[in-house]
Order: structure tokens, then sequence, then C-alpha cells
């Protein structure tokens, strides 16, 4: 019988998942970093995110994670990596991002949060639009090897559907 579970974060498991990245969140990942150290991003994500992160397991392999950073008061930073295995728990961390992450970023009195992916990566840009964020820019050259990102983001009007449209 398959089981999908959900956990706070750990070392060991996250680990896992950044070992055994999809090679499009590999890139992202370290599109963004100083280093290509897979346990110095646990660290990093642990020393930073670790009251904030869910692991996601299926038939007891850790592969997914999700979390945010509160970067400043009001303004949060969304990320989500995972391993080939990622369809398996999509629903679960979707519902979980709907049913306790933005009401709980709500309650802290966070205005607005933010998700940066490589951009061509349309299914992630499909995905962050069905939960509500809005694509506001293209961050060219973002990546230490110039990559290009996508900026999506969620405000609290999103949520009552008052933020104004965006003029780009």
């Amino acid at each position: 019988m398959t089981q999908i579970v959900r956990t706070g974060m750990g070392s060991a498991p996250l680990k896992h998942i950044l070992d055994n990245l999809r090679p499009l969140d590999r890139q992202e990942m370290f599109a963004t970093r100083s280093h290509n150290d897979t346990g110095r991003v646990c660290q990093e994500i642990m020393f930073f995110c670790e009251m904030t992160g869910t692991i996601f397991w299926h038939d007891q392999e850790p592969v997914a994670v999700m979390g945010y950073l509160v970067t400043w008061p009001g303004v949060a930073s969304v990320w989500a990596y995972g391993t080939p295995k990622w369809p398996t728990v999509f629903k679960s961390v979707t519902r979980t991002i709907i049913r306790e992450t933005i009401p709980g970023l709500l309650k802290q009195r966070v205005h607005r949060a933010e998700a940066r992916t490589l951009h061509g990566r349309n299914e992630t840009g499909r995905w962050l639009l069905s939960l509500g964020a809005q694509h506001e820019a293209l961050l060219f050259e973002y990546g230490r090897n110039r990559e290009t990102f996508a900026v999506y983001a969620w405000s609290d009007h999103d949520v009552d559907g008052t933020r104004a449209s965006a003029a780009h």
C-alpha cells in the first residue's frame, strides 16, 4: 500500500532529497549559490528554515521538501524541491500549501510571499499560478551562470481579490 507522510525537517532526509534532486531542481538550486555542495545547502536550509520546512515521504522515502523564510517583516521567500518521485507527493504538497502554508503566512502577517524559478520551467510556472501566485517579472542574468529567473508572488490582497493589476 502506498503511503504519503509529512514530517518536519531533518538533516538526513533533507540531504537524501538534495542528493537526488530532479535535474532542473538541482540547476535552479545551485544557480543562486556560490557553491555546488549539497551538504552545505542542507546545513543552510536547516539553519534558516528548519522550523518552516516540511518533508514529504512516499513509501518511507523522502522525496520532496518545501518551506519558506521570512526575509524581513511582512515578506517571505517560498521554495520547494523534489526528486524524480515528486509526482507521487505533488497533490499532498499542493494541499499543504493551500490549507496550511498560505493561511500560516497570513497569520504571521506576511503580506507578500515570492518564489523564483528558472525561466522556462513552464510546468512550475503553471503550478505557481494555480496556487494563486502572480507572474511578476523576469530577472535576466540573475543566476551565477547568467540564468534568467521568473518571479512569482502572492499578496495578502490576492486572498480577498483587491490586488491591483500590475502594469508592466
